[in-house]
């Protein structure tokens, strides 16, 4: 849910600016499993996913968090290059 409005607000500013300039977006992905090295690794794949959607590069990770809840839940924050 966190995802989807960031990416609407990037949309409103995009729309609003009236040009589609190249910039370095930040996008986050989630992930859960029985194991925490799997969750993580969902959470990054999300992130990648949600980048490469845009058309952009994936730069770095800037970000991940890993918790215990009956599942592990993990986030990835990702700087992303969008053209």
């Amino acid at each position: 849910m966190r995802t989807s409005s960031i990416a609407f607000a990037a949309a409103l500013l995009l729309s609003v600016s009236g040009a589609a300039s190249a910039g370095v977006v930040t996008v986050s992905g989630q992930g859960q499993s029985y194991d925490p090295g799997i969750a993580l690794e969902n959470a990054r794949a999300d992130a990648i996913g949600q980048c490469t959607a845009q058309g952009g590069t994936p730069l770095e990770e800037v970000y991940n968090h890993i918790t215990r809840a009956n599942l592990w839940l993990a986030s990835s924050i990702w700087r992303c290059d969008v053209p």
